[in-house]
């Protein structure tokens, strides 16, 4: 385990790190999986730090059990409940006593509404900042504001900034001022429980999960900003044009504002009966759709990082995706790319990347490989560390 310098002599103290869990909720499927992965590779690692992760029992999704993970690393993770929710008043005040008490080297907040005011260095993950690229995506101007003032204040009182990809790095500074110094760039991760499955195993995800023999597969959120409205275009000029009967699945959470107009574009375009809508997947079932695809679509207009895409790739699906911000950086040449606004070339490249799946799905296996947990959570350390160092 790592020890913190001591120059006193006194027997010397493992490096503590408070990691915000509270995120680790059906809330944030996006934040809570790499939240959960960075705490389980980071325990993992022989040189770690004591985790002592913040969480609410009442809104801890069953996708990840942060109990059974603490059991599984007794001596690296230890769990802290509060009443304390995202999002609340309460976050601002009733971590400054614990995070005083605990004497930890840095304490990580994996999202921008956080509490502000902390006795100790703060390192911030910032996904993405998808709502001051495309402010259309924020449903109104109070909570454009909003988030314009947090995220300010976020920046400003955290001493390190962790985000996901070079080009989520660059808007980061452009966007913000921030100094690229403060910046580290630490990519996902991906779970080796995706991986390609062998035909007996794919015969068995097909029928569990009811699955068609070829099929386009989308995951993620429908937000507007996923693009769906236009890949549902450009799926119904494919099969116009190519007289393929193949069908496509959307599969992810689902945000209830805009559930209904997608299944009502389905509807007019006339494409409602080779439409899957399957909504929120369960980890264990992820695999298995990745792997069983025939292709793998990703049309969004703004990425982060773009997590469904690494995750495909390393089922051993074939990828096409749009050509903006993180993706071509995640995907490298592992990927067909198309430009997400124009409907045509998407049809254009789903016929592309069904006549090169094979090659796709090779390139696509050997690129996942670049990312693991492992690599993240050493990264991650290193931020810690140079942290705790300069207290």
């Amino acid at each position: 385990m790592l020890f913190r310098s001591n120059p006193s002599g006194k027997a010397a103290r493992p490096l503590r790190v408070a990691l915000d869990a509270r995120y680790v909720q059906e809330h944030f499927p996006g934040i809570g999986r790499y939240v959960y992965h960075l705490a389980e590779a980071l325990a993992a690692l022989p040189e770690g730090p004591h985790l002592t992760l913040f969480y609410n029992l009442s809104q801890t999704t069953p996708r990840y059990d942060l109990p059974a993970l603490a059991a599984r690393f007794p001596r690296k993770i230890t769990l802290k409940e509060t009443s304390a929710r995202p999002f609340s008043l309460a976050e601002q005040y009733r971590f400054f006593f614990p995070a005083l008490r605990g004497h930890y080297g840095a304490w990580h907040a994996p999202y921008y509404l956080r509490p502000y005011l902390l006795p100790r260095p703060t390192v911030l993950t910032v996904h993405d900042v998808i709502n001051a690229r495309l402010p259309g995506a924020m449903p109104s101007r109070k909570t454009r504001l909003a988030f314009a003032v947090t995220t300010r204040l976020a920046l400003l009182t955290s001493k390190k900034i962790i985000t996901v990809s070079q080009a989520a790095a660059r808007d980061i500074e452009q966007l913000y001022g921030v100094n690229p110094a403060k910046i580290r760039v630490i990519p996902h991760g991906v779970s080796p429980s995706f991986r390609p499955l062998d035909p007996a195993e794919q015969a068995a995800a097909r029928s569990r999960l009811n699955l068609p023999k070829r099929y386009l597969l989308y995951v993620g959120i429908n937000k507007p900003h996923k693009n769906l409205a236009r890949l549902l275009e450009a799926f119904k000029l494919y099969r116009d044009q190519s007289g393929d009967t193949i069908r496509l699945i959307l599969a992810g959470k689902e945000d209830a504002r805009y559930a209904g107009d997608l299944r009502e574009k389905a509807r007019q375009l006339g494409i409602m009966e080779q439409v899957e809508f399957r909504g929120e997947i369960a980890e264990s079932d992820l695999p298995g759709l990745y792997a069983c695809a025939t292709l793998f679509v990703f049309p969004s207009l703004y990425e982060g990082f773009g997590l469904p895409v690494l995750e495909a790739m390393a089922s051993g699906a074939p990828v096409i995706c749009a050509d903006n911000s993180s993706l071509p950086e995640v995907a490298g040449e592992a990927a067909l790319y198309f430009p997400a606004e124009n409907v045509a070339a998407i049809s254009t490249a789903i016929g592309e990347g069904l006549g090169q799946s094979e090659e796709l799905r090779q390139k696509g296996l050997a690129r996942a490989r670049l990312f693991s947990w492992q690599q993240a959570a050493e990264k991650t350390l290193a931020v810690y560390k140079e942290l705790s160092s300069k207290k």
